[in-house]
């Protein structure tokens, strides 16, 4: 059997950088309770590798002991977190992916300048949630639902998205928006990470039989890998795993080429060990 690992696979910079800053809060904070408000990325071999480390995990502010720690997740959060987290007087340590965060800029400006912002992403994703958060000039194009064009009065307003979309869905609501507003300024943002990922699974050798996304369920950037290499892919057996617990031997079986694509969120020990695991199988 060959397999071929994608590339790129490991943790994008986004992902790196928010383990490095809950460590840091740790290292920094011995005595302190630290927690990171939601999961800090959509991994659950992240979460308990800081578990491990005895960093904790709460769903809302409220929850965090006052004047202990809180790390704002990779994703970004809801703006009134911040004062909130300052009414508890608590340490904040600031994870939000650097890409993100220039997405919650760009879109400040936007007001600034008078213009308004349409945000193209999953309604309850936390990207989403924080972008339309941030300011009531936002107005959400919700995946597989729109937006009502009838509450844009812009006649330029930019065009913005959550950072792990379908590169593929994406150019659709582009074309969609373009439709109802010819003059939209638009700005693909999704992240690098995430669409060389997903432009990989788009030109994969015509021998390979079999294509296992790894990555977690709650993972946005993996379920849009398993959607491109379904859509793309028709009559070959795709599968979204998290280990190699799941995989399903059986099908395998008999396969000559097996793909392996990886969430930015997955370690590549995880990888590593279902390619060991493929290997076994005859």
């Amino acid at each position: 059997m060959k397999i071929t690992i994608l590339e790129p696979k490991g943790y994008c910079a986004g992902v790196s950088q928010a383990i490095e800053h809950a460590l840091k809060a740790r290292q920094e904070n011995p005595d302190k309770v630290v927690n990171v408000l939601g999961m800090l990325v959509h991994n659950s071999y992240v979460i308990a590798f800081l578990k491990q480390r005895d960093i904790g995990m709460i769903d809302d502010i409220a929850d965090a002991p006052q004047g202990s720690v809180v790390v704002f997740t990779a994703h970004g959060h809801e703006k009134s977190a911040e004062e909130k987290a300052r009414e508890r007087k608590l340490i904040i340590y600031d994870a939000v992916c650097p890409l993100v965060k220039k997405n919650l800029t760009t879109i400040a400006k936007e007001k600034e300048r008078g213009h308004q912002v349409i945000y193209i992403g999953y309604r309850s994703h936390p990207e989403t949630i924080a972008a339309l958060s941030s300011n009531e000039n936002v107005h959400l194009y919700a995946i597989k639902e729109g937006v009502d064009f009838s509450r844009i009065e812009d006649v330029s307003p930019l065009i913005i998205n959550q950072t792990t979309l379908n590169i593929l869905s994406l150019k659709e609501m582009h074309e969609d928006i373009k439709k109802h507003l010819p003059l939209a300024r638009f700005q693909d943002e999704i992240c690098r990470a995430t669409r060389s990922r997903q432009e990989a699974l788009l030109t994969l050798s015509e021998d390979v039989d079999a294509i296992i996304v790894v990555g977690s369920q709650k993972s946005s950037n993996a379920k849009r890998l398993y959607e491109i290499a379904k859509e793309k892919h028709p009559g070959m057996d795709v599968f979204l795993l998290e280990d190699y617990k799941q995989l399903p031997v059986a099908t395998l079986k008999g396969k000559k080429h097996i793909a392996i694509s990886s969430s930015a969120s997955t370690p590549l020990s995880i990888i590593e060990e279902i390619k060991t695991e493929l290997l076994i199988i005859k």
